[in-house]
């Protein structure tokens, strides 16, 4: 507009300038020449249709750019004072409540009432089984009729089968200290020899698990069922014979692929059990070169998390823990293997509850044990327990 007003005094002259240029940009170089124009107002010039540049129109076009400056000068003196501002909010705000003043067409609902995704939901709930091999591969199944019809690798062999709905987890407790949780509805199904863990969870390598344990409700009790503080708790023994506890109820979650670190482990230690106290009130410990003792469970501490422990079982040099035994009943024992080949079984009547953190009983000067003998593993009948995921 400012533009417009310039030209028009010298109207002739603009004229002139443009009848004579060689084509637009020449006829802006030289009108920004003569008269004290920018860019912008002489692009609107030379769009202008020349009529709106009339006597009449022009005084069309000076009312406007008046109106404009005096509008400029409100709006900048708003801007310049927060008062100001403020106000011309609130009136414009009351004007949007007075113009649109009818009900509220959506409801507004409370916090309770939003519905969460549940990945659960989306799951087949079924009764299975995780058959997990000493070697670390894992598989699940649904029916299983016995442990030595199932596949494994050459040289290979099942450590252990948990049983378990499509809605729980299994705990895969590894030689290094470190357990990892995984949903079993992740799991692989197969009638084959199944995939290492180490495909899903981040082991060390070298390490090789030494227990696995489902979180099933229906075979390990929760916290609020157990109606303690702790709940059930792990027994835990290292290869130097050291012993801890800890409470089970941090492994039920899903971890990460690196897994959660539950024993803190010298250099050249690793871990040589892992199992949760039920109803057993005391423990045997058999070493190597032929040591046992027998202890009460309550003498080895609670920990809040992964720690060293205490000592179970002294070890002279050279020797290290074969294994654990947690005794429930009077007739449970230990049995081995030892140097000969031999089966020997150690009962509770002759070896009796001494204090924890001694030599034990030597019971051989001639040979050692080679391999603690495990009870065989127990699978569970789906069809007598029904059900699922403790339903």
């Amino acid at each position: 507009l400012e533009g417009f007003a310039i030209v028009f005094d010298g109207l002739d002259k603009a004229l002139r300038i443009i009848r004579a240029s060689d084509g637009k940009k020449d006829a802006a170089k030289k009108l920004m020449a003569e008269f004290p124009l920018d860019e912008i107002q002489t692009d609107a010039i030379l769009e202008l249709q020349l009529y709106r540049i009339s006597k009449l129109e022009i005084n069309d076009i000076r009312a406007e750019l008046a109106a404009k400056k005096a509008e400029a000068a409100a709006l900048e003196a708003i801007l310049k004072s927060k008062t100001k501002m403020w106000k011309l909010i609130t009136t414009e705000l009351e004007q949007v409540a007075n113009d649109f003043a009818d009900n509220r067409r959506s409801e507004l609902g409370s916090a309770e009432e939003i519905v969460e995704f549940d990945p659960a939901a989306y799951i087949v709930k079924e009764n299975t089984n995780v058959v997990v091999t000493k070697e670390g591969w894992i598989k699940r199944v649904g029916q299983l009729s016995s442990v030595s019809k199932t596949r494994v690798r050459e040289g290979d062999s099942v450590l252990t089968v948990c049983p378990g709905s499509t809605l729980d987890n299994v705990v895969f407790f590894a030689k290094d200290g470190i357990a990892y949780t995984l949903p079993i509805d992740q799991l692989p199904v197969s009638s084959g020899y199944g995939e290492p863990l180490a495909k899903r969870a981040k082991m060390s390598d070298g390490t090789s698990l030494i227990a696995a344990l489902t979180t099933d409700g229906r075979f390990v009790p929760s916290l609020e069922e157990v109606g303690d503080e702790v709940g059930l708790t792990l027994l835990i023994a290292t290869r130097s014979g050291q012993v801890m506890r800890l409470p089970f109820e941090p492994f039920r979650m899903p971890s990460t692929k690196a897994g959660r670190k539950f024993c803190r482990l010298a250099k050249t230690d690793q871990v040589a059990y892992v199992d949760l106290v039920r109803d057993a009130e005391t423990m045997m410990m058999a070493s190597k070169k032929a040591r046992i003792l027998h202890f009460r469970i309550d003498e080895v501490p609670i920990l809040g998390g992964a720690g060293k422990g205490v000592r179970g079982l002294k070890l002279e040099a050279g020797d290290e823990l074969l294994g654990v035994v947690q005794f429930s009943r009077p007739s449970d024992a230990l049995r081995v293997k030892n140097d000969n080949d031999s089966v020997l079984s150690f009962g509770q009547t002759k070896y009796q509850v001494t204090s924890r953190g001694g030599r034990g009983v030597k019971t051989s000067s001639r040979t050692g044990f080679v391999e603690l003998i495990q009870p065989d593993i127990q699978l569970v009948d789906w069809s007598e327990l029904g059900g699922v995921g403790g339903e």
